[in-house]
C-alpha cells in the first residue's frame, strides 16, 4: 500500500500528489531576517496528521482540527491511496463530520468530489476502520488491524525517542504494544499477550486473596484454632439451649460466678497492677527529667581558695569539658526520658479504657446475678444466646474464607505453571525458530545505520528475570557518535533504520510499502543527509518502497536538492504568507 494523493474541496488547500518511490516535503524559508516568521510552522508536520486523520485516526479536543474548528469549518478531505491488488481507493472525510467516511474503489487514478458515487457512504468511524482493512488486506499481522502499525510509517516528531515504543504508547501498558511488535519481528506475539493475561490473572487472583484476609482477619494457619473454637462454642451454645429450654437458671448463674471469678475479677486485679505499676514507673520518669546537673565552676573555685589549695587554668579546663560531656548527656538522657514518658503514658491510657471495660462487664454480671427476676435473667441468656451464634457464624465465615483462600491459591499455583510453561516457549521461540523476517530486519537495520554513521548496530530481543520481553538495539562506539551528532538525531536515525528495514523486509508480503518520517535530516551534517538521501533513492528503486521525508530547504545543500526532480518534491510550503501553508491559512 502506498500514498497516492491527498487534494480538498478548498481551492486554498495544497494538494500533492505522490511519487512511486521518494517523496520530498520543503519548507522554504523566504524571509531569513523576520524574526516573527518561523520557518518550523510552515505545515510540514501538519502533513503527516492529515495523513493519519485520513487513514481514520479517532481524534480528541486536542486535536488541531477540533482546536480550531471554525477555521477548517466546511473542509473535506480526500485520500486516494494505491492498493497492494493494484486498484486506488479513495477515503473521503469531512473535519466538521469526522464520523462520517466514504469509501470509492477505482482501477485507475482518480479525483473525486463530494457528489462521485460512493462505494460506500457516510459510514460509521469504527465500522469504517474495519473496512479499511478489509480493502488494505494484508496477509501479515493478521491478528492486528492497520491502527496498530499505521504510526511506526508515519513517525513525527514525538515517535523518534524510542525504537519500538511509539509516542502514543509511551504511557500505555507493555501488553498494548510489545505482542505486535513481537509479530512485527517474526516472532509469536500470542506467546506474549498470553504472558501478560497471566500476569494479570495472577495480579488479580493475589489481590481478591489479600482482601480476603483484610476483610475477615484470617490467617491460613489457624484453620485447626478456628475449629476448636467452633467446636467449644457449639457446646456452650448447646449448654445454654438446655438450660434456657428447662428454665434451669442455676448451671447458668454458676457459670456466670465462675466467669466473674476467673475472668473477670482476675484480669481486673492484673490491670490494676499493670496501671500501679506503669503510673510508678512515669512518675518516677517525670521526675528524672526535671533534675538537671548542676556545676558552679565560680564556687568551686572560691572553695579551692578558701583552703588555699592553687587552681591550675588547665583544672579549669578540664572540669569545663566534664560539665559540657554531663550537658550532652543529660540532653541524650532526657531525649529518651521523654520518648519512654510517651510511651507509658499511651500504654497506661489503654489499660485505664479496659479497666472501664472490665468493670462494666463486672457490674452486668453482679446485675444478672442479683437479680430476683427470673425473666429478666431468661432475656439476658438468650441475648447471650444469640452472641454465642453470631461468634460462631463469624468463626464459619473465617473458615469459608480460608478454604476460599485455599482455593484461589491452587487456581494462582495453576496459572503459575502454565506461566512458567509459556515464558519458556517465548524463550525457545527466541533462541530456536527459524526467523528469516527478523534476520532481514536485523540486516537492512544495520545497513542502513552503517551507512550514514559508518559503525555497526545490532537490534535483538531479549528476555529478563520476569520472562518479560525487551527489544534493545546495540551501536558500536556509540558515545563517540554521540559526540559527533546530538543524541537526539542518533536515535532518530535508529528509528528511521528500523522502520525502512521493516519496510524491506515484507516487501513480499501484502503490506505497507510506504513510510513518512518528519524531519528526518535535521541535526545529521551534510555529508551523512547526502550518504542517507542516496541509499534511500537506491532502495526505492530495488524494493519497490515509497519513502516520505519533510526538510527546511536550508537544510539541504543544494548537490543534494538537485538530485531531487519536480515530481519528487511533492510539496513546497513557504512562510510568504498564508499562500504558502499547507491549508492556505495560519491557526
Amino acid at each position: 500500500m502506498k500514498l497516492s494523493q491527498l487534494y480538498s474541496n478548498t481551492s486554498t488547500f495544497k494538494d500533492i500528489v505522490f511519487n512511486n518511490g521518494i517523496n520530498l516535503v520543503i519548507g522554504k524559508v523566504t524571509k531569513k531576517y523576520d524574526l516573527t516568521k518561523d520557518s518550523h510552522n510552515l505545515g510540514k508536520s501538519t502533513l503527516i496528521g492529515v495523513l493519519d486523520f485520513m487513514l481514520l485516526k479517532q481524534i480528541d479536543n486536542k486535536h488541531v482540527f477540533k482546536k480550531f474548528e471554525t477555521k477548517f469549518n466546511g473542509i473535506v478531505l480526500f485520500l486516494e491511496i494505491f492498493l497492494n491488488s493494484g486498484d486506488y481507493l479513495t477515503i473521503r472525510r469531512s473535519i466538521n463530520e469526522p464520523n462520517k467516511i466514504s469509501f470509492k474503489r477505482n482501477n485507475q487514478k482518480t479525483r473525486l468530489s463530494e457528489d462521485s458515487d460512493w462505494d460506500i457512504l457516510d459510514m460509521g468511524l469504527s465500522p469504517s476502520i474495519k473496512a479499511l482493512n478489509a480493502y488494505l488486506a494484508f496477509d501479515i499481522l493478521t491478528n492486528w488491524n492497520y491502527r496498530k502499525s499505521i504510526t511506526y510509517f508515519l513517525r513525527g516528531q514525538n515517535d523518534y525517542n524510542d525504537v519500538f515504543q511509539l509516542g502514543k504508547f509511551q504511557n500505555g501498558k507493555h501488553v498494548d504494544w510489545k505482542p505486535f511488535m513481537f509479530d512485527l519481528l517474526g516472532f509469536n506475539g500470542k506467546l506474549l499477550t498470553q504472558k501478560y493475561n497471566f500476569d494479570s490473572q495472577i495480579e488479580n487472583q493475589t489481590k481478591f486473596i489479600n482482601s480476603i484476609k483484610n476483610e475477615f482477619s484470617v490467617d491460613e494457619g489457624e484453620i485447626d484454632k478456628i475449629k476448636g473454637r467452633i467446636a467449644l462454642k457449639h457446646s456452650e451454645l448447646e449448654e445454654t439451649r438446655k438450660q434456657i429450654d428447662s428454665f434451669n437458671f442455676y448451671k447458668q448463674e454458676r457459670s456466670l460466678n465462675k466467669n466473674l471469678v476467673d475472668n473477670i475479677e482476675n484480669s481486673i486485679a492484673e490491670f490494676n497492677s499493670l496501671e500501679y505499676s506503669l503510673s510508678y514507673e512515669l512518675d518516677k520518669a517525670q521526675k528524672s527529667i526535671a533534675n538537671s546537673v548542676s556545676f558552679d565552676m565560680e564556687q568551686l573555685k572560691d572553695i579551692y581558695s578558701d583552703v588555699e589549695v592553687y587552681f591550675p587554668q588547665s583544672l579549669s579546663k578540664s572540669y569545663e569539658e566534664l560539665v559540657q560531656f554531663n550537658n550532652d548527656i543529660t540532653k541524650e538522657r532526657n531525649k529518651y526520658l521523654k520518648e519512654r514518658i510517651k510511651a507509658i503514658t499511651e500504654e497506661l491510657q489503654e489499660v485505664r479504657q479496659k479497666l472501664q471495660e472490665l468493670n462494666a462487664q463486672r457490674n452486668e454480671t453482679l446485675n444478672v446475678l442479683q437479680s430476683k427476676d427470673s425473666f429478666k435473667k431468661f432475656k439476658t441468656y438468650q441475648i447471650n444466646l444469640a452472641r454465642l451464634e453470631g461468634e460462631i457464624s463469624k468463626l464459619e465465615e473465617q473458615l469459608k474464607s480460608i478454604d476460599k483462600i485455599a482455593n484461589l491459591k491452587d487456581i494462582v499455583s495453576e496459572i503459575d505453571s502454565k506461566l512458567e510453561v509459556t515464558i519458556k516457549e517465548i524463550n525457545d521461540n527466541i533462541k530456536y525458530q527459524d526467523n528469516p523476517i527478523n534476520a532481514e530486519i536485523k540486516k537492512i537495520f544495520n545497513e542502513v545505520f552503517r551507512t550514514v554513521f559508518n559503525v555497526e548496530a545490532l537490534l535483538y530481543v531479549t528476555q529478563n528475570t520476569n520472562g518479560n520481553v525487551e527489544f534493545k538495539t546495540d551501536v558500536a562506539e556509540s558515545s563517540r557518535i554521540t559526540a559527533e551528532s546530538n543524541g537526539y538525531t542518533y536515535r532518530k536515525m535508529l528509528c528511521v533504520a528500523f522502520d525502512v528495514a521493516v519496510l524491506i523486509a515484507y516487501r513480499k508480503h501484502s503490506f505497507y510499502r510506504f513510510v513518512y518520517h518528519d524531519g528526518v535530516l535535521e541535526g545529521l551534517d551534510n555529508r551523512k543527509k547526502k550518504k542517507f538521501i542516496e541509499l534511500v533513492q537506491e532502495y526505492c528503486k530495488l524494493y519497490d518502497i515509497q519513502y516520505i521525508c519533510t526538510s527546511i530547504e536550508d537544510d539541504l545543500p543544494i548537490e543534494i536538492l538537485e538530485t531531487f526532480t519536480t515530481e519528487e518534491k511533492c510539496l513546497t510550503l513557504d512562510d510568504s504568507g498564508d499562500d504558502g501553508k499547507l491549508f492556505g491559512f495560519s491557526f
